[in-house]
Protein backbone atom coordinates (compact mmCIF):
# COMPACT_ATOMS: atom_id res chain seq x y z
CA UNK A 1 0.00 0.00 0.00
CA UNK A 2 2.65 2.18 0.67
CA UNK A 3 4.33 2.55 -2.96
CA UNK A 4 0.60 2.74 -4.39
CA UNK A 5 -0.14 5.71 -1.49
CA UNK A 6 3.02 7.77 -2.88
CA UNK A 7 2.22 7.49 -6.07
CA UNK A 8 -1.42 8.96 -6.16
CA UNK A 9 -0.24 11.29 -3.75
CA UNK A 10 2.49 12.46 -6.00
CA UNK A 11 0.43 12.47 -9.20
CA UNK A 12 -3.39 13.81 -8.32
CA UNK A 13 -2.11 16.35 -4.59
CA UNK A 14 0.22 19.29 -4.32
CA UNK A 15 2.95 20.00 -1.86
CA UNK A 16 3.65 16.49 -1.17
CA UNK A 17 6.11 15.27 1.47
CA UNK A 18 6.03 11.69 2.86
CA UNK A 19 6.69 10.18 5.92
CA UNK A 20 7.64 7.04 7.87
CA UNK A 21 3.83 6.51 8.27
CA UNK A 22 2.06 9.59 6.65
CA UNK A 23 1.58 11.62 3.90
CA UNK A 24 0.82 15.22 4.26
CA UNK A 25 0.17 17.80 1.35
CA UNK A 26 -2.44 20.71 0.27
CA UNK A 27 -6.02 20.23 0.87
CA UNK A 28 -7.49 19.65 -2.97
CA UNK A 29 -11.12 20.32 -1.00
CA UNK A 30 -10.98 23.98 -0.13
CA UNK A 31 -8.99 27.03 -0.73
CA UNK A 32 -8.82 25.44 -4.55
CA UNK A 33 -6.10 23.18 -3.13
CA UNK A 34 -3.44 26.54 -2.45
CA UNK A 35 -3.68 26.47 1.35
CA UNK A 36 -0.07 27.91 2.73
CA UNK A 37 -0.05 25.42 5.39
CA UNK A 38 -0.64 21.93 4.21
CA UNK A 39 -3.65 20.36 6.90
CA UNK A 40 -4.04 17.23 3.97
CA UNK A 41 -2.71 13.33 5.36
CA UNK A 42 -2.76 10.21 4.12
CA UNK A 43 -2.15 7.40 5.86
CA UNK A 44 0.48 4.93 3.60
CA UNK A 45 -0.17 1.88 5.46
CA UNK A 46 -4.11 1.39 4.96
CA UNK A 47 -5.23 4.50 3.14
CA UNK A 48 -7.45 6.59 4.95
CA UNK A 49 -7.36 10.15 4.69
CA UNK A 50 -8.34 13.39 5.82
CA UNK A 51 -7.76 17.53 6.36
CA UNK A 52 -7.18 19.08 10.16
CA UNK A 53 -8.72 21.95 8.71
CA UNK A 54 -11.95 21.03 6.54
CA UNK A 55 -13.16 18.05 8.13
CA UNK A 56 -13.19 16.02 4.95
CA UNK A 57 -11.82 12.17 5.51
CA UNK A 58 -12.44 9.22 3.87
CA UNK A 59 -11.66 5.21 4.45
CA UNK A 60 -9.53 4.38 1.72
CA UNK A 61 -7.97 5.59 -1.82
CA UNK A 62 -10.59 4.65 -3.74
CA UNK A 63 -12.89 7.22 -2.11
CA UNK A 64 -10.47 9.83 -2.25
CA UNK A 65 -9.74 9.37 -6.00
CA UNK A 66 -13.89 9.27 -6.54
CA UNK A 67 -14.08 12.76 -4.75
CA UNK A 68 -11.82 13.63 -7.00
CA UNK A 69 -13.53 13.05 -10.04
CA UNK A 70 -10.90 10.48 -10.90
CA UNK A 71 -11.51 6.69 -12.01
CA UNK A 72 -10.66 3.96 -13.98
CA UNK A 73 -10.57 0.39 -14.64
CA UNK A 74 -7.00 0.46 -14.12
CA UNK A 75 -6.66 2.43 -10.78
CA UNK A 76 -9.63 0.43 -9.48
CA UNK A 77 -7.78 -2.54 -9.90
CA UNK A 78 -5.09 -1.62 -8.29
CA UNK A 79 -6.87 -0.05 -5.63
CA UNK A 80 -8.56 -3.14 -5.17
CA UNK A 81 -5.06 -5.10 -4.53
CA UNK A 82 -3.62 -2.47 -2.61
CA UNK A 83 -7.00 -2.54 -0.42
CA UNK A 84 -6.44 -5.84 -0.02
CA UNK A 85 -2.83 -5.81 1.32
CA UNK A 86 -3.50 -2.83 3.37
CA UNK A 87 -6.52 -5.23 5.10
CA UNK A 88 -3.85 -8.17 5.78
CA UNK A 89 -1.36 -5.75 7.09
CA UNK A 90 -3.83 -3.99 9.55
CA UNK A 91 -5.23 -8.03 10.96
CA UNK A 92 -1.34 -8.65 11.39
CA UNK A 93 -0.72 -5.36 13.44
CA UNK A 94 -4.11 -6.31 15.92
CA UNK A 95 -2.70 -9.53 16.03
CA UNK A 96 0.91 -7.99 17.29
CA UNK A 97 -0.79 -5.43 19.19
CA UNK A 98 -2.87 -8.74 21.35
CA UNK A 99 0.45 -10.45 21.72
CA UNK A 100 2.03 -7.42 22.98
CA UNK A 101 -0.60 -7.18 25.20
CA UNK A 102 -0.99 -10.89 26.99
CA UNK A 103 2.93 -10.76 27.72
CA UNK A 104 1.62 -8.45 30.34
CA UNK A 105 -0.17 -11.33 31.28
CA UNK A 106 2.62 -13.68 31.59
CA UNK A 107 3.80 -14.73 35.57
CA UNK A 108 6.53 -14.06 36.64
CA UNK A 109 8.02 -17.03 38.62
CA UNK A 110 7.12 -20.39 36.74
CA UNK A 111 7.97 -23.56 37.90
CA UNK A 112 8.32 -26.64 35.41
CA UNK A 113 5.58 -29.09 35.27
CA UNK A 114 7.09 -31.74 35.78
CA UNK A 115 6.49 -30.51 39.45
CA UNK A 116 3.15 -31.77 39.57
CA UNK A 117 4.53 -35.13 39.13
CA UNK A 118 4.97 -35.00 43.00
CA UNK A 119 0.86 -34.88 43.43
CA UNK A 120 0.51 -37.14 40.94
CA UNK A 121 -2.62 -39.05 43.55
CA UNK A 122 -6.24 -38.63 42.77
CA UNK A 123 -7.74 -36.67 45.11
CA UNK A 124 -10.97 -39.43 46.57
CA UNK A 125 -12.58 -36.26 48.02
CA UNK A 126 -13.42 -34.32 44.89
CA UNK A 127 -14.16 -37.76 43.31
CA UNK A 128 -16.71 -39.05 46.18
CA UNK A 129 -18.57 -34.81 45.99
CA UNK A 130 -18.93 -36.08 42.25
CA UNK A 131 -16.18 -34.66 39.81
CA UNK A 132 -15.55 -36.58 37.47
CA UNK A 133 -11.73 -38.58 36.94
CA UNK A 134 -11.59 -37.62 33.56
CA UNK A 135 -12.25 -33.85 34.24
CA UNK A 136 -9.53 -33.96 37.17
CA UNK A 137 -7.13 -35.19 35.30
CA UNK A 138 -7.54 -32.58 32.30
CA UNK A 139 -6.69 -29.79 34.93
CA UNK A 140 -3.84 -31.71 37.07
CA UNK A 141 -5.91 -31.76 39.77
CA UNK A 142 -3.50 -33.55 42.25
CA UNK A 143 -3.46 -34.87 46.15
CA UNK A 144 -0.34 -33.58 48.38
CA UNK A 145 0.02 -36.56 50.88
CA UNK A 146 2.54 -34.98 53.30
CA UNK A 147 0.66 -31.74 53.49
CA UNK A 148 -3.29 -33.93 53.34
CA UNK A 149 -4.12 -31.52 50.60
CA UNK A 150 -5.97 -31.20 47.07
CA UNK A 151 -3.67 -29.32 44.87
CA UNK A 152 -4.89 -27.07 41.91
CA UNK A 153 -2.18 -25.85 39.64
CA UNK A 154 -2.36 -22.64 38.32
CA UNK A 155 -1.36 -21.40 34.98
CA UNK A 156 -0.64 -18.00 33.35
CA UNK A 157 -2.97 -17.23 29.63
CA UNK A 158 0.32 -19.01 28.34
CA UNK A 159 -0.20 -22.36 29.96
CA UNK A 160 2.78 -21.71 32.31
CA UNK A 161 3.31 -23.35 35.63
CA UNK A 162 3.18 -20.24 38.11
CA UNK A 163 1.94 -22.04 41.71
CA UNK A 164 0.03 -24.51 43.03
CA UNK A 165 -2.80 -23.70 46.11
CA UNK A 166 -3.71 -26.43 48.17
CA UNK A 167 -6.80 -27.23 49.68
CA UNK A 168 -7.12 -28.46 53.53
CA UNK A 169 -8.85 -31.98 53.60
CA UNK A 170 -8.66 -31.99 57.73
CA UNK A 171 -11.32 -31.10 59.55
CA UNK A 172 -10.44 -27.42 61.58
CA UNK A 173 -7.18 -27.10 59.55
CA UNK A 174 -6.40 -23.52 58.85
CA UNK A 175 -5.91 -22.02 56.33
CA UNK A 176 -8.38 -23.58 54.04
CA UNK A 177 -6.78 -23.24 51.38
CA UNK A 178 -3.08 -22.58 50.75
CA UNK A 179 -0.51 -21.02 48.20
CA UNK A 180 2.42 -23.06 48.39
CA UNK A 181 6.07 -20.90 48.11
CA UNK A 182 9.53 -21.80 48.52
CA UNK A 183 9.55 -20.32 52.19
CA UNK A 184 7.34 -19.22 54.72
CA UNK A 185 8.51 -16.69 57.60
CA UNK A 186 7.58 -16.84 60.86
CA UNK A 187 8.11 -14.43 63.89
CA UNK A 188 11.31 -15.88 64.81
CA UNK A 189 12.78 -17.55 61.36
CA UNK A 190 12.23 -18.25 57.88
CA UNK A 191 11.33 -21.43 57.05
CA UNK A 192 11.03 -23.97 54.14
CA UNK A 193 7.80 -23.98 52.42
CA UNK A 194 5.73 -26.48 51.16
CA UNK A 195 7.95 -26.11 48.13
CA UNK A 196 11.00 -25.85 49.67
CA UNK A 197 12.75 -29.13 48.93
CA UNK A 198 12.21 -28.83 45.26
CA UNK A 199 12.43 -24.70 44.42
CA UNK A 200 13.61 -22.82 48.15
CA UNK A 201 13.66 -19.60 45.65
CA UNK A 202 10.42 -19.92 44.35
CA UNK A 203 7.34 -16.85 45.64
CA UNK A 204 4.20 -17.06 45.46
CA UNK A 205 3.88 -13.29 45.13
CA UNK A 206 1.68 -12.13 41.93
CA UNK A 207 -0.18 -15.54 41.70
CA UNK A 208 -3.34 -14.26 42.66
CA UNK A 209 -3.26 -11.76 39.97
CA UNK A 210 -4.22 -14.41 37.66
CA UNK A 211 -7.88 -16.23 37.06
CA UNK A 212 -7.87 -19.87 37.55
CA UNK A 213 -8.21 -22.00 34.42
CA UNK A 214 -8.68 -18.73 31.99
CA UNK A 215 -5.85 -20.26 29.82
CA UNK A 216 -8.24 -23.01 28.72
CA UNK A 217 -10.63 -20.62 27.21
CA UNK A 218 -8.74 -17.93 26.64
CA UNK A 219 -8.02 -18.16 23.03
CA UNK A 220 -12.01 -18.58 22.67
CA UNK A 221 -12.54 -15.83 24.20
CA UNK A 222 -10.40 -13.26 22.38
CA UNK A 223 -11.38 -14.53 18.92
CA UNK A 224 -15.19 -14.38 20.16
CA UNK A 225 -16.62 -15.68 16.83
CA UNK A 226 -19.83 -14.42 15.89
CA UNK A 227 -19.61 -12.28 19.49
CA UNK A 228 -21.41 -15.08 20.75
CA UNK A 229 -18.56 -15.93 23.64
CA UNK A 230 -19.78 -15.77 27.28
CA UNK A 231 -17.71 -15.70 30.39
CA UNK A 232 -18.20 -16.91 33.86
CA UNK A 233 -16.27 -15.71 36.80
CA UNK A 234 -16.57 -17.89 39.89
CA UNK A 235 -15.01 -17.46 43.33
CA UNK A 236 -12.80 -20.66 43.82
CA UNK A 237 -11.64 -23.82 42.01
CA UNK A 238 -14.28 -26.44 42.59
CA UNK A 239 -16.88 -23.96 41.86
CA UNK A 240 -15.29 -23.79 38.29
CA UNK A 241 -14.51 -27.22 37.76
CA UNK A 242 -18.38 -27.40 38.72
CA UNK A 243 -19.90 -25.23 35.78
CA UNK A 244 -17.29 -26.86 33.37
CA UNK A 245 -18.40 -30.46 34.09
CA UNK A 246 -21.93 -29.12 33.69
CA UNK A 247 -20.69 -27.83 30.25
CA UNK A 248 -20.12 -24.45 30.59
CA UNK A 249 -16.38 -24.59 29.69
CA UNK A 250 -15.78 -20.32 29.77
CA UNK A 251 -15.73 -20.62 33.49
CA UNK A 252 -12.43 -19.13 35.28
CA UNK A 253 -11.90 -18.23 38.97
CA UNK A 254 -10.64 -14.98 40.55
CA UNK A 255 -9.74 -17.48 43.65
CA UNK A 256 -11.17 -15.43 46.22
CA UNK A 257 -13.95 -13.11 46.91
CA UNK A 258 -12.04 -10.15 45.37
CA UNK A 259 -10.92 -8.98 42.17
CA UNK A 260 -7.61 -7.47 41.93
CA UNK A 261 -6.77 -4.51 39.19
CA UNK A 262 -4.91 -7.29 36.97
CA UNK A 263 -7.38 -9.28 36.90
CA UNK A 264 -9.57 -6.83 35.58
CA UNK A 265 -7.26 -5.75 32.88
CA UNK A 266 -7.21 -9.29 31.67
CA UNK A 267 -11.27 -9.17 31.75
CA UNK A 268 -11.43 -6.11 30.64
CA UNK A 269 -9.20 -7.03 27.54
CA UNK A 270 -11.63 -10.10 26.42
CA UNK A 271 -14.99 -7.47 26.00
CA UNK A 272 -16.88 -10.62 26.10
CA UNK A 273 -20.40 -10.49 28.29
CA UNK A 274 -19.39 -11.59 31.76
CA UNK A 275 -21.33 -13.45 34.36
CA UNK A 276 -20.18 -13.00 38.01
CA UNK A 277 -21.22 -16.14 40.15
CA UNK A 278 -19.50 -15.57 43.57
CA UNK A 279 -20.55 -17.52 46.73
CA UNK A 280 -24.19 -16.89 48.31
CA UNK A 281 -22.71 -16.15 51.39
CA UNK A 282 -22.74 -12.31 52.70
CA UNK A 283 -18.51 -11.75 51.63
CA UNK A 284 -19.47 -13.49 48.14
CA UNK A 285 -22.64 -11.32 47.80
CA UNK A 286 -20.38 -8.17 48.58
CA UNK A 287 -17.80 -9.10 46.28
CA UNK A 288 -20.01 -9.72 43.63
CA UNK A 289 -21.93 -6.34 43.57
CA UNK A 290 -18.35 -4.72 44.06
CA UNK A 291 -16.38 -6.63 41.12
CA UNK A 292 -20.34 -6.01 39.24
CA UNK A 293 -20.18 -2.33 39.78
CA UNK A 294 -16.74 -2.00 38.69
CA UNK A 295 -16.94 -3.92 35.52
CA UNK A 296 -19.69 -2.29 34.81
CA UNK A 297 -18.36 0.62 33.64
CA UNK A 298 -17.57 -1.02 30.07
CA UNK A 299 -18.38 -1.41 26.28
CA UNK A 300 -19.72 -5.35 26.99
CA UNK A 301 -22.51 -6.56 29.22
CA UNK A 302 -21.69 -7.35 32.69
CA UNK A 303 -24.57 -9.58 34.55
CA UNK A 304 -24.43 -10.48 38.65
CA UNK A 305 -26.45 -13.93 38.72
CA UNK A 306 -28.35 -14.51 41.54
CA UNK A 307 -29.04 -18.02 43.52
CA UNK A 308 -32.28 -19.53 43.20
CA UNK A 309 -35.01 -18.07 46.21
CA UNK A 310 -34.52 -21.96 48.26
CA UNK A 311 -31.35 -21.67 48.10
CA UNK A 312 -28.99 -21.64 51.56
CA UNK A 313 -27.06 -18.59 52.46
CA UNK A 314 -23.60 -21.12 52.56
CA UNK A 315 -24.44 -22.67 48.57
CA UNK A 316 -21.82 -22.13 46.50
CA UNK A 317 -22.28 -22.91 42.56
CA UNK A 318 -20.90 -26.26 43.10
CA UNK A 319 -23.83 -27.23 45.67
CA UNK A 320 -26.31 -26.54 42.67
CA UNK A 321 -27.68 -29.49 40.75
CA UNK A 322 -27.24 -28.35 36.27
CA UNK A 323 -31.25 -26.76 36.82
CA UNK A 324 -30.28 -24.45 39.16
CA UNK A 325 -27.58 -23.21 37.73
CA UNK A 326 -29.54 -22.98 34.65
CA UNK A 327 -32.13 -20.89 36.51
CA UNK A 328 -29.23 -18.85 38.20
CA UNK A 329 -27.81 -18.05 34.83
CA UNK A 330 -30.79 -17.77 33.17
CA UNK A 331 -32.56 -14.68 35.71
CA UNK A 332 -28.97 -12.94 35.69
CA UNK A 333 -29.62 -9.02 36.68
CA UNK A 334 -27.24 -6.73 34.25
CA UNK A 335 -25.26 -4.34 35.70
CA UNK A 336 -24.55 -0.58 34.42
CA UNK A 337 -23.47 0.06 31.54
CA UNK A 338 -25.45 1.83 28.95
CA UNK A 339 -28.85 0.37 27.67
CA UNK A 340 -30.11 0.44 24.25
CA UNK A 341 -34.08 -0.39 24.80
CA UNK A 342 -34.99 -3.70 26.32
CA UNK A 343 -32.32 -5.90 27.32
CA UNK A 344 -32.80 -9.26 26.67
CA UNK A 345 -30.72 -11.44 28.48
CA UNK A 346 -29.83 -14.58 26.87
CA UNK A 347 -29.59 -18.02 28.26
CA UNK A 348 -25.97 -19.45 28.30
CA UNK A 349 -25.24 -22.27 26.22
CA UNK A 350 -23.51 -25.71 27.35
CA UNK A 351 -20.91 -26.62 25.46
CA UNK A 352 -19.65 -29.95 26.51
CA UNK A 353 -16.20 -30.03 23.93
CA UNK A 354 -17.26 -33.99 23.02
CA UNK A 355 -16.51 -35.11 26.75
CA UNK A 356 -20.08 -36.56 28.08
CA UNK A 357 -20.55 -34.13 31.07
CA UNK A 358 -21.79 -35.83 34.42
CA UNK A 359 -25.39 -34.10 34.26
CA UNK A 360 -26.31 -35.45 38.09
CA UNK A 361 -25.18 -34.72 41.09
CA UNK A 362 -26.46 -35.53 45.22
CA UNK A 363 -29.13 -32.90 46.02
CA UNK A 364 -27.32 -30.94 49.46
Amino acid sequence: MQAFADEVAQKYLERVRIKSDFISAACPFHKGGRESRPSFWVNREVGNWGCFTCGEHGGGLKWLLKKLGISSAHIDSQLDEAEKQAKKYEEVAKAKARKKARKAFAGEHVLPDALLGVFDFLPLDLVDAGFGKELLKEHDIGYDRRNNRITFPIRDLFGNLIGISGRATMIGEEPKYLIYSGQRKTEDATLPGELGEWYPDYTNEGVRDHLWRLDKCYERLMKNEGGQEQLILVEGYKAALWLVQNGWTNTAAFMGARMSPSQERIVRSLGVETFVFLDNNQPGREGSKRICQRLAVSTFPVYEVSYPADCNETDQPDDLIVEELEVALGNSTRVGGRSYGTTRIRRLERHTGGRQANWTRRKR
